[in-house]
């Protein structure tokens, strides 16, 4: 039978993927999930994606993994800037014990690897969960002004690297690639082995394959330490019923990948090895 290829993709029908950065989908105060999951679930194994790692609300995020079983690794999302109004090292501890696999963060009101956020990781890496990092820019989404403002500045890749040196056994991944700052997540990356990372979201689908292609395989010469900790992830919604926003970045990596002729066991580990791994992913 005929690999499923997904629609208006250059999916290559060959490799397996896994979505490691996947929201459910709002609806004003609610999330809307598909009528049919366990049709939902086929249908998407058909267009090749096994399993996505869904980052939202703890409790949304439990309740989509018992309807759409081991399709859903679930990641509760936290702000950072909510630390001063209440204790997330207990909730935090509260997902973990119930089954989530890591904790994504954002918004922090000072650097990541400042030493007040320490037992949250601390926290994360003694139940060797995945601990994601928002890294680059973060949008803006209200004409209100932000008080107090959240930095890009503290969200820098350079600060993920501060907590890899801190904990070196917790297992870090870096969401967007530090957006706009390319070359200091590629050098952390690259140089750091419990650090892994995505081109979700943002813009970095958008730019000239030409500079991806400098920085994975500068002057043709594939940097295989790199590629290697690079995990396939969009930054868009799944889990409902209706279009969804994958395909350009699925040919982004697609075209990336072939750009700089990466060899098989590289592809392998980018479309879904490396998330397996991270976030023990059966399969």
């Amino acid at each position: 039978m005929a690999k499923a290829k997904a629609t208006g993709s250059s999916w290559d029908g060959k490799h397996r993927m896994i979505e490691n950065h996947a929201h459910p989908q709002r609806m004003g105060d609610d999330y809307s999930f598909a009528r049919r999951p366990s049709a939902y679930v086929k249908a998407m194994r058909r267009e090749g994606i096994d399993a996505v790692v869904l980052l939202g609300p703890g409790e949304v995020c439990q309740k989509a993994a018992r309807k759409f079983g081991d399709f859903v690794a679930p990641v509760p999302m936290y702000h950072l800037r909510d630390l001063a109004r209440r204790d997330l090292r207990d909730e935090i501890e509260y997902w973990l014990d119930h089954g989530c696999k890591g904790i994504k963060f954002i918004s922090p009101l000072h650097p990541y690897g400042d030493e007040r956020y320490w037992p949250l990781y601390q926290t994360v890496a003694d139940h060797d969960a995945v601990a994601i990092f928002h890294t680059g820019y973060l949008g803006i989404f209200s004409r209100e002004p932000q008080i107090p403002p959240i930095s890009i500045d503290h969200m820098r890749a350079a600060h993920v690297d501060t907590i890899a040196r801190r904990f070196p056994t917790l297992k870090l991944l870096m969401a967007h690639y530090g957006n706009p700052l390319w070359e200091e997540a590629w050098k952390v990356c690259l140089s750091t082995p419990n650090i892994y990372a995505d081109m979700s979201g943002g813009t970095a689908f958008m730019r000239d394959l030409t500079m991806w292609q400098q920085t994975f395989a500068p002057n043709g010469q594939l940097m295989e330490g790199a590629l290697a900790k690079l995990c396939f992830g969009t930054d868009t919604q799944y889990l409902h019923d209706g279009p969804h926003g994958f395909t350009p970045y699925i040919d982004f990596y697609q075209k990336l990948l072939d750009r700089i002729n990466a060899p098989e066991k590289l592809r392998r580990l980018v479309w879904s090895g490396n998330t397996r791994k991270l976030f023990g992913i059966k399969g």
